[in-house]
């Protein structure tokens, strides 16, 4: 009996499969349960506009900064990332990770024994020379790189399609677009103000108009004094600074109250003297320079200080 009818049942699925529009379902179904992904090529974009090409998406990935960490987590692939460079501590998980030197100076050798499917390399943070030289041992470098924070939600997903976390990391970037035009609206009545950003003080560094943090602060109508330069991050004199006449002098390095090398209005006093121009306010490193979800932390305190003189 039983042979008798699965003769049957074959026989009826021969005939189903004569008619197109069944064999069109047919083989609809029959695609979607291969496991694609697996085996599927990824094309990933570097900043330069060249396409790094994995064979398919990456089971274990080293980053070269510390932003790429907090990226690559965000995005879902906390268990694929296998190494870390220094100054990685985001989140907290990330800190157990083995280190395999700095943006700069990597131990080739070590990477080469965790032989990672994908390094994740920050174009304009390390050097071309290093990252050609991983190239050469044979393992992938994708150079990432955004300039405005629209781009950083973009990243995400491509995290996602070069890890096979892609369902993650686009919730990941939906929040994170939500958040960030959630910021734009609540500040596009905000009235215009001038900055200068001091990254560092010996020497006294800062970014152009062209920099992600520019573009970040501009959501609250925020004006780069030196937005015209042409360097990326370009090193001033505090004449200079002063000659420019911002209205706001933003820092990022930390303060230590008692120590006046850390303090950054003793180290703008002998300028400024006694004036109470500009106005100085500090903001957390972590946020604003490193590109990744916590920019808009960054960008919410430094309106928020914006917002708070206003009303003073």
């Amino acid at each position: 009996m039983a042979g008798r009818i699965s003769h049957f049942a074959a026989r009826r699925l021969a005939q189903l499969i004569e008619k197109p529009w069944f064999f069109g379902l047919f083989l609809s179904l029959a695609t979607a349960l291969i496991p694609l992904s697996a085996n599927a090529t990824v094309n990933l974009l570097n900043a330069d506009g060249s396409i790094t090409t994995l064979t398919s998406p990456a089971e274990s990935v080293v980053t070269l900064s510390p932003n790429l960490a907090e990226l690559v987590f965000a995005a879902g692939g906390s268990t694929k990332l296998k190494a870390v460079v220094e100054w990685s501590d985001y989140p907290q998980e990330v800190k157990n990770l083995p280190r395999i030197g700095n943006a700069f100076r990597l131990d080739m050798e070590q990477l080469l024994i965790l032989k990672p499917d994908l390094v994740i390399a920050w174009d304009s943070g390390n050097p071309a020379d290093v990252l050609d030289k991983i190239e050469s041992l044979g393992i992938p470098v994708w150079r990432t790189g955004v300039s405005t924070p629209e781009q950083i939600a973009d990243l995400l997903e491509n995290i996602g399609k070069a890890l096979a976390t892609t369902a993650t990391a686009k919730i990941a970037a939906a929040d994170y677009r939500r958040e960030l035009k959630a910021l734009v609206q609540e500040y596009q009545q905000s009235p215009a103000f001038r900055y200068f950003i001091q990254l560092y003080a010996t020497p006294l560094y800062t970014v152009n108009g062209e920099h992600l943090i520019s573009h970040a602060l501009a959501v609250c109508h925020g004006v780069n004094v030196f937005s015209e330069l042409v360097t990326l991050a370009p090193a001033v004199s505090h004449e200079a600074v002063l000659a420019a006449a911002p209205e706001v002098i933003f820092y990022t390095q930390s303060e230590q109250p008692e120590s006046s090398h850390n303090n950054t209005v003793a180290i703008w006093s002998p300028w400024l003297g006694s004036s109470p121009d500009p106005h100085f306010t500090r903001l957390n490193p972590d946020w604003i320079t490193r590109p990744g979800p916590r920019l808009l932390a960054g960008i919410r305190q430094a309106c928020q200080s914006q917002q708070q003189r206003g009303h003073q």
